[in-house]
């Protein structure tokens, strides 16, 4: 029997003012894997994203999550949002944002119980932000906001993981931390798609790779599609990352 996959995406076009930022895509994420999203800046990556959660609407093209429509499975599915689309400036503590993330289950009118609260600071615990429960939100560094919101994450308890740049503006011991967090997901059954740009990480930290630049440019198994031919034709141009350079030119997209 074949397996569902996690996300399948059929002849993907998606259109800002008639200009195409995703054309044409074809894409089937394989479930309980790491998969990163890579590409130059405009290739369309959280677009993509956006687009599979059901944020932008598609100019043609289907997408199915966990074998339906994203409205039917809404549910099973958690966002990690780049740190830099949230306003900051909203007073509240680091426990009340943790506990947003069990109102899918919960509902918005009644407040969350014992239960909850457990649950929000063991994902607290589990990112190494337990003792800032109390703190304002906005008090943090950015790596700090960026654990608070992967404990959101966590306590949906999803089997989907959408996460936009989740490593960035986070330092090293973050980014560790992080990484952990993520491979015990998959590990218990999960899948994390992140979109991702330190080039030289990717074969550490990921399963799969989506190579994108408007179109697909190639995906699957790291070992086999993460190859400096594929980074170029991605990328254009010449791609350092074998020397672990990560600053890749930014070229235009290819004419659809």
């Amino acid at each position: 029997m074949t397996e569902t996959p996690a996300i399948e995406v059929n002849d993907l076009t998606v259109a800002y003012r008639e200009q195409p930022v995703l054309w044409d895509i074809d894409l089937v994420v394989r479930p309980r894997a790491l998969t990163a999203i890579v590409g130059p800046n405009g290739a369309g990556k959280t677009t993509l994203l956006q687009t599979i959660l059901g944020l932008v609407r598609p100019a043609a093209g289907m997408v199915r999550v966990l074998g339906h429509p994203i409205r039917k499975v809404r549910g099973r599915v958690a966002y990690v949002p780049q740190r830099g689309s949230v306003d900051w400036d909203f007073p509240t503590s680091v426990l009340d944002v943790v506990l947003m993330g069990t109102y899918q289950r919960v509902g918005w009118l009644r407040r969350p119980g014992s239960e909850e609260r457990d649950r929000a600071m063991a994902a607290l615990e589990k990112v190494g932000m337990e003792a800032f429960r109390d703190r304002q939100i906005r008090a943090l560094s950015g790596g700090q906001q960026q654990r608070v919101f992967l404990a959101r994450a966590l306590v949906q308890e999803a089997e989907l993981y959408l996460m936009d740049e989740p490593f960035q503006g986070v330092d090293a011991r973050t980014e560790r931390a992080i990484v952990e967090v993520l491979r015990e997901l998959r590990d218990r059954g999960d899948t994390v798609v992140a979109v991702h740009h330190a080039l030289q990480t990717v074969p550490e930290y990921f399963d799969d790779v989506v190579l994108l630049n408007v179109r697909r440019i190639a995906s699957g198994p790291v070992e086999d599609v993460y190859t400096e031919e594929n980074l170029r034709t991605a990328y254009g141009g010449r791609v350092p990352f074998l020397q672990g350079v990560t600053d890749v030119p930014v070229t235009e997209p290819p004419t659809p």
